[in-house]
């Protein structure tokens, strides 16, 4: 079904710049539940298409914005821009942080100058394709032939991790899925949960920044910090820690986020009035590999509608002014 909406995009029916707001939503295949989502991934991460191809999905879609938010990687954001300008879709540029606790801190409007932020992604990349080389090499008992090249071609300028992996062993044609939990990727890596515990293990080697750190790092590059599903692993948030980030700076939560349910948002949605935060949303997509996890849920399925995005905006512009 995604893959026939790409292709019906990239023939050039649907463009936001020649549709009105009520014929792009007649036109799109599936009308967005918001017209505004602010979680979405691309292959610089763990995402199954690249930023061309998800603007054109968000598009198809219906969609008026959406922001590009791939784990520990900005490489996206200036080709998901271009395509946002190439197709009528704004396309925020935007990173999502781990951190040591665990929890995950989205960025939103960071702007491509010299900051930690930079300088911390660049560190981060380096790490992580060390941490893959010896994965690759102890893979090779298994079979695996995949190569340092192959990885890297794949991988382009973003992060590599498990997700590229199994895409190349796919366009390989060593897996006829590219479904992380289809038969034969669990049966060649032995391990139902492998994606999880290669994370968990490179996790380990201590690479993230904590929190209050990851917040500070997008204010670097004039960004706007969020906290990512606070609810999701928990049915109360730690007011101890809201109040040491708010206190770093933290602009917003997300709320709106399939991993949150009804009482998790209202109880989110109260927190932001208590503390005079932002409420945002995104459906938090990585599409392709993850099918089975995301169960047919499209771009703008979660989300917010523009006049938060505005609030958000307003935020961001009066922090870049200093």
């Amino acid at each position: 079904m995604e893959s026939t909406i790409i292709d019906t995009a990239v023939n050039g029916q649907y463009n936001n710049k020649n549709l009105s707001n009520f014929q792009r939503k007649s036109l799109a295949v599936n009308a967005p539940k918001y017209l505004c989502d602010l979680h979405v991934h691309t292959t610089a991460s763990d995402g199954g298409y690249t930023p061309e191809e998800i603007v054109r999905l968000a598009v198809s879609l219906g969609l008026e914005a959406i922001a590009i938010t791939d784990h520990d990687s900005a490489a996206s954001n200036i080709a998901g821009v271009k395509a946002g300008e190439k197709f009528g879709l704004r396309v925020i540029p935007g990173v999502e942080l781990t951190t040591v606790e665990g929890c995950h801190i989205l960025g939103y409007f960071i702007q491509p100058v010299e900051s930690g932020l930079y300088e911390y992604l660049s560190s981060l990349k380096r790490q992580s394709w060390t941490f893959m080389c010896k994965i690759l090499e102890r893979l090779r008992s298994r079979g695996l032939r995949v190569t340092e090249q192959e990885l890297a071609r794949r991988t382009g300028e973003g992060i590599p991790n498990m997700s590229h992996i199994l895409d190349v062993m796919y366009a390989r044609g060593d897996l006829a899925e590219p479904d992380f939990d289809s038969p034969a990727a669990v049966s060649f890596f032995g391990d139902p949960d492998y994606i999880v515990n290669f994370f968990i293990e490179f996790a380990r080697t201590r690479p993230f920044i904590d929190a209050a750190g990851a917040i500070r790092l997008i204010l670097s590059a004039g960004g706007v910090p969020v906290w990512a599903h606070p609810l999701q692993w928990c049915s109360d948030i730690d007011r101890e820690e809201l109040e040491k980030l708010n206190e770093e700076g933290l602009v917003g939560l997300e709320v709106i986020t399939p991993k949150h349910g009804s009482r998790a948002r209202r109880l989110l949605h109260e927190t932001c009035l208590e503390f005079d935060l932002i409420p945002t949303g995104g459906t938090d997509y990585h599409g392709r590999f993850f099918e089975s996890i995301e169960k047919s849920r499209k771009p703008g399925s979660c989300g917010i509608e523009p006049q938060l995005l505005e609030r958000l905006e307003g935020r961001a512009l009066k922090l870049q002014a200093g």
